[in-house]
């Protein structure tokens, strides 16, 4: 997946509707990550527009396990649409993401945890507690 970064867009505000992003969550598309060698968390969410209000919340638990991590892991968030921006309330106006699409998601938010090989370790959908994906990441990087 080769999902939209910094460098693709002049502004964070055009990656995300998180109201306090974390630049590094932005930095790298999945298919990179994966080539690094390194496992992966990755974030699907839509901070501002989440239907259930567990978007922004998941994704300050990961922005938190990030400091934890970032050495041996890569994390990225990759939110629901595509135009965030532009849809201010408006959804007619919204698109969704196309790595969303392309993972095949319906619902917000998911996470992933993605091994060194490339393969899905982990998924949750909806909230998930910083202490279970502190689990999970311990036995990713065994």
């Amino acid at each position: 997946s080769v999902n939209k970064t910094f460098l693709d867009v002049d502004s964070l505000e055009k990656l995300t509707t998180d109201t306090n992003p974390d630049p590094e969550l932005y930095s790298m598309t999945i298919s990179k990550s994966i080539d690094t060698g390194q496992p992966l968390l990755v974030i699907f969410s839509t901070p501002a527009y989440c239907l259930t209000s567990t978007c922004g919340p998941q994704l300050d638990v990961v922005k938190k396990i990030k400091e934890q991590y970032k050495p041996g892991m890569n994390f990225i968030h990759v939110e629901v649409y595509d135009n965030p921006v532009e849809i201010r309330g408006d959804f007619s106006k919204a698109r969704q993401s196309p790595v969303f699409t392309e993972w095949n998601l319906k619902t917000e938010p998911w996470t992933f945890i993605v091994d060194r090989k490339g393969m899905i370790f982990a998924k949750f959908e909806g909230y998930v507690t910083s202490e279970e994906l502190t689990n999970v990441i311990t036995e990713v990087l065994r």
